[in-house]
């Protein structure tokens, strides 16, 4: 085994050291899933507010168009 002459096996952490590790991991990974979800969340209010605000000054100025009456149409006279 002329591959494995200078081999020398790296020790282990003990298993508690690893399971704190690990949770201390899965917490940082909740915590920025967290910061994603609510960053996305935050976006996705901004950009619906804008929309709305868009939609209304649209509808705010296509309404004074429609609520102008229309003129009546006029008679003829009769000149007879």
């Amino acid at each position: 085994m002329a591959g494995f002459a200078g081999y020398v096996p790296v020790p282990l952490e003990p298993l508690a050291d690893r399971k704190k590790l690990w949770a201390q991991e899965s917490a940082d990974a909740w915590r920025h899933y967290g910061e994603e979800l609510q960053a996305r969340d935050e976006k996705t209010a901004r950009l619906k507010a804008l929309r709305l605000a868009k939609e209304a000054a649209e509808t705010k100025a296509a309404a004074p168009a429609a609520l102008v009456p229309k003129p009546k149409a006029r008679r003829k006279q009769n000149l007879g």
